[in-house]
């Protein structure tokens, strides 16, 4: 396993919180960092490791073990446990390691029951620090950082990358409360990635759609929320102008772009008149996943 910027953080906040949460996109290396710091694991989308965990709850809690509850947003009953759990003994930290995929279903069950009980920590796919050396910084600009996407393993662009935003067209996203249909889930990835870089304007891809704005603006919060999607809002040093600048959107992961785009390597994306919004989604990237680690 290479070394992740976030484990430093992780381990951190466990020692000043009873419990943390481990937040990031589908494959972007959650389960394998907490199987690196080490506890007692349980994937609560698995109904044998729900039923285990029931089963052993009053024996785990008690001992001294880190529990480590992957896809925790999965199973919402857990929450109110674990708030019992943690006020039965406040003093004592670094009790629960919660991962999860997507972002507003987590925070929804952790602003219910865990307010001032639990970290937060964010952990993106490979940045450029974590994988000097491995992979050159214009292959990890074309492939981006999944390390099941050619990250660490070269061949599976742009396969992987595909394969992956249908199965979370399909499955993933409708389960986490997207309302559309997998096919205009599609669409409108593929719209997005054509917008990378550009002001939001949600009515104007609300037309393209036959949606309307305030749709286009849920279905894009949820894109958000599973880590697909960052919204740059403007930055305005005086916050009492009347005049509201647009945001900008981002592919978080840049080889998630070039897949949709369909560019097959570095000469033909130096080609594309696109080039500078892809290397500067890139960047943002890069240094809001460094600035998050340290």
């Amino acid at each position: 396993m290479r070394a992740r910027l976030a484990e430093a953080t992780v381990r951190l906040r466990l020692a000043q919180s009873p419990a943390v949460a481990l937040v990031g996109a589908r494959q972007s290396g959650k389960t394998t960092l907490a199987k690196a710091i080490g506890g007692r694991y349980f994937d609560l989308e698995q109904a044998s490791d729900r039923l285990r965990l029931d089963l052993e709850w009053d024996l785990a809690v008690a001992g001294p073990e880190l529990l480590i509850l992957d896809e925790a947003q999965s199973w919402p009953e857990v929450f109110p446990r674990l708030r019992g759990a943690i006020d039965g003994d406040r003093s004592r930290m670094g009790r629960f390691l919660l991962l999860g995929s997507v972002s507003p279903a987590l925070m929804t069950r952790v602003s219910e029951s865990l307010a001032g009980r639990l970290a937060l920590v964010a952990i993106a796919p490979f940045i450029w620090p974590e994988v000097d050396g491995a992979i050159a910084l214009d292959d990890l600009w074309l492939r981006g950082g999944y390390p099941d996407g050619c990250a660490l393993a070269p061949g599976r662009y742009p396969r992987w990358q595909l394969d992956y935003l249908t199965l979370l067209s399909q499955r993933d996203l409708p389960a986490w409360g997207l309302p559309a249909r997998p096919e205009v889930t599609s669409r409108l990835l593929r719209m997005l990635a054509a917008l990378h870089g550009q002001a939001w304007n949600a009515s104007q891809l609300g037309q393209s759609l036959g949606l309307s704005y305030h749709t286009v603006n849920g279905y894009l919060d949820h894109l958000a929320g599973a880590f697909l999607i960052r919204r740059l809002e403007p930055y305005a040093a005086n916050i009492s102008k009347r005049l509201v600048k647009r945001p900008k959107v981002f592919w978080r992961d840049s080889g998630l772009l070039h897949a949709l785009l369909n560019v097959p390597d570095r000469d033909a994306l130096l080609a594309q008149p696109w080039v500078g919004a892809s290397w500067e989604g890139f960047v943002v990237e890069q240094a809001i996943g460094t600035l998050d680690a340290s």
